[in-house]
């Protein structure tokens, strides 16, 4: 798992000279000062940790009436050796722009925040500081500057955030293509981060200029949105330039971030193209606290409240095992103000990597078994189901190569995490989730070729039986066992139809996870009315995954086999003895 530093913060000076004419709580600039023609300065980080210095030209000040207020935006053009070639996109949000102000002192004017499709990247946008500051810590926001010329609205209505894509690390590949890919049909972004070890990236101050992380996942899997700090006052940083979510208050993980490289890419036309930073999270440093239009907000030090997940995956071919730990932040007293919870994305996301992980491939004829547990703060004995999964290999998959098995695992642990976010009753603090998964390539799946039974039974007595059943790609086999005639079963001639279970796919963890996290189609219904019923309600996604009769009643669990197909027998029902 990837240590966490909390120490000491070394000096200001490590960060070298380009950043040491910034400081904490830097004079602004009052949006009336700013002309254009001026030539000022951005900060940002190019590679690794380094704050260095480019050309910006204000271009004009624009602006567009929006519910009767106004949003101007600083016109602005990027040049200079570090983005000559490049330009700019996601991952330099937050990126300040310091101008001299009449006395010749620097001062911070606002932060680049938007794309307008400009090819090369070069011309964009930037959120004015006081609209920036104006997302509150704890402070008053600063007094409005004067109103902005309102022209250009067109130009305005191409914007688009530089928002980060939502950077995971820790994912095996087929498990990131298909999060990817499903994401994009959504159009929301994920890019896997770059690895970065804790211990080659030290903890440094945030200055304007620095890498920075909204946190939705800390540990063996990270979940995070990389920006650039715009102002820091103290321990009170501002960063983006815009939303993340635009939710209010928050209580999500502030982290830096490290920064491999600046993903050249000229094309400026989607949400999708163009210039990015190749970046990640590295330490968690404190706590974002405010979500709003123009910025985010957070205080470096305490963390927040967080859920630590575990999963324990074992290959029970090779005798191996791996632990997956994650910490995820918990926005309960903060009323999960997305509506949705971090933990009802990560949790499935760390059950399928663990499953994945553990095999070192991605076979697609598995079998395996899951028990997953919620432990809440308001009940004494935790949330649990178990359930078993089968992957033959016939059956219509992800389509992106990823192990069947851990997606099936990922789903139900999604749909039992949807059931805390869709609880209506008092507060719910999970402080653990955790599961523990074997596997095995070996083949336990078969399908029904004959079912035999006594030609006549009595409701309510149990009889001996037996299957045929024939096991994939491999030989038939004959199975005993022992049946207790349903005393709700008509009396007379009866054909019994049997029907098996499938095997599994993983088909659908991906869509249903995104959605998730999109926030698209959340059911806003009661849900679990007690914690009885929720209780109740965890119990039913351990599911029978056995024959049973036409009419829904269970009819035959075989404790190796998942067996699918279908088979037919006739008999004639008597009354019961006594």
């Amino acid at each position: 798992m990837r240590a966490r530093t909390l120490g000491v913060l070394v000096g200001l000076a490590a960060l070298g000279p380009a950043a040491s004419a910034l400081a904490a709580g830097d004079a602004i600039m009052p949006l009336g000062e700013v002309q254009p023609g001026m030539k000022c300065t951005g900060y940002s980080v190019f590679r690794a940790q380094q704050v260095e210095p480019f050309d910006v030209e204000i271009l004009d000040v624009v602006g567009v009436a929006a519910n009767a207020q106004p949003e101007p935006r600083l016109l602005v053009r990027v040049s200079g050796e570090r983005v000559d070639v490049t330009g700019v996109g996601p991952g330099f949000s937050g990126s300040p722009v310091y101008c001299p102000g009449t006395d010749g002192t620097l001062r911070n004017a606002g932060a680049i925040s938007e794309t307008i499709g400009d090819f090369g990247g070069k011309t964009v946008l930037a959120t004015p500081i006081e609209q920036i500051l104006g997302t509150p810590v704890q402070a008053p926001a600063p007094a409005p500057g004067p109103a902005a010329r309102r022209r250009d609205a067109a130009l305005l209505t191409r914007a688009r955030p530089m928002s980060s894509p939502i950077t995971v690390g820790g994912l095996s590949a087929p498990l990131m293509r298909g999060l990817t890919r499903a994401a994009r049909a959504r159009d929301l972004a994920l890019i896997a981060a770059p690895p970065v070890p804790a211990d080659s990236a030290p903890v440094l101050p945030f200055t304007p200029g620095s890498a920075v992380s909204v946190g939705l996942a800390s540990g063996d899997v990270s979940v995070a949105a990389v920006g650039t700090v715009a102002y820091v006052d103290g321990p009170d940083v501002w960063a983006f330039g815009h939303s993340f979510d635009g939710a209010g208050a928050r209580s999500l993980l502030l982290q830096d971030a490290y920064v491999s490289t600046i993903v050249n890419n000229p094309l400026q036309a989607s949400d999708f193209g163009g210039t990015y930073k190749f970046a990640g999270p590295v330490h968690d440093v404190g706590t974002v606290t405010s979500d709003g239009f123009s910025a985010v907000a957070g205080r470096t030090g305490a963390l927040p409240p967080q859920t630590r997940v575990r999963v324990h995956a074992e290959d029970a071919d090779r005798d191996t095992e791996t632990d997956t730990e994650v910490d995820v932040p918990d926005e309960t007293d903060v009323g999960n103000p997305t509506g949705f919870s971090a933990l009802g994305f990560v949790g499935p996301i760390a059950v399928s990597q663990g499953a994945t992980g553990v095999m070192g491939s991605a076979p697609q004829r598995l079998a395996g078994r899951m028990c997953l547990q919620v432990v809440l703060r308001e009940r004494q004995e935790p949330l649990r189901f178990c359930n078993r999964y089968v992957s033959d290999g016939t059956t219509p998959g992800d389509g992106f190569g990823a192990n069947p098995l851990a997606l099936s695992a990922g789903t139900d642990a999604s749909f039992a995490l949807s059931l805390l976010d869709t609880y209506k009753g008092r507060p719910l603090h999970v402080t653990e989730m955790s599961a523990r998964i074997r596997q095995t390539r070996a083949q336990r799946q078969a399908y029904l070729r004959k079912v035999t039974l006594p030609r006549r039974v009595r409701r309510g007595n149990t009889v001996g039986g037996t299957l045929v059943v024939q096991v994939v790609r491999g030989p038939k086999r004959t199975i005993r066992f022992r049946w207790r005639v349903p005393p709700s079963l008509p009396i007379g001639r009866r054909k019994l139809r049997l029907r098996g279970a499938e095997p599994d796919s993983g088909g659908g963890f991906f869509d249903e996870i995104i959605i998730d996290l999109g926030g698209e189609d959340f059911s806003d219904s009661e849900g679990p009315r007690s914690l009885s019923q929720l209780e109740d309600a965890f119990k039913t996604i351990g599911h029978y995954d056995g024959i049973r009769l036409k009419s829904g009643l269970r009819f035959y669990r075989d404790p190796v086999l998942r067996i699918g197909g279908r088979a037919t027998t006739t008999i004639v029902v008597r009354k019961g003895r006594g």
